[in-house]
C-alpha cells in the first residue's frame, strides 16, 4: 500500500469526535491567519460562528472527559467574546457591489 493511499484511509477513519476537533483546530488556524493578514472580515465572522458551534458540540460530547469539557467550555466563552467583537467590527468593512450583474 502506498503512503498516499494509507493517508487517505487514515483521514476517513478518524472517529467522529476527533474529526470535529481536527476541523475546529483547522478553522481556528484559518481564522488566525485571516486576522493577521486583515483579510476577509465577513469570512472570519462565518468561521467564528462555525468554531463556536463546533465547541458547543464538543462540550456536550460524552466521549470527552469532564475536565476536557470544562476546558472547552471556557474556550467556548472566550471564543464567543472574540467572535462577537469580530462581528461588531465587520460592518465597517465594505465590499463594493459589482457595477453590473453577469
Amino acid at each position: 500500500m502506498s503512503a498516499h493511499h494509507h493517508a487517505e484511509i487514515e483521514e476517513h477513519e478518524l472517529p467522529c469526535i476527533e474529526a470535529v476537533l481536527a476541523g475546529t483546530l483547522a478553522l481556528m488556524t484559518g481564522y488566525s491567519q485571516a486576522l493577521q493578514a486583515e483579510l476577509h472580515p465577513g469570512q472570519r465572522v462565518l468561521m467564528g460562528v462555525k468554531i463556536g458551534d463546533n465547541l458547543a458540540m464538543l462540550v456536550r460530547h460524552s466521549q470527552l472527559s469532564p475536565g476536557f469539557r470544562r476546558v472547552l467550555l471556557d474556550l467556548q466563552g472566550r471564543w464567543r467574546a472574540m467572535s462577537d467583537c469580530t462581528a461588531g467590527a465587520a460592518p465597517r468593512f465594505h465590499v463594493a457591489a459589482p457595477a453590473r450583474l453577469q
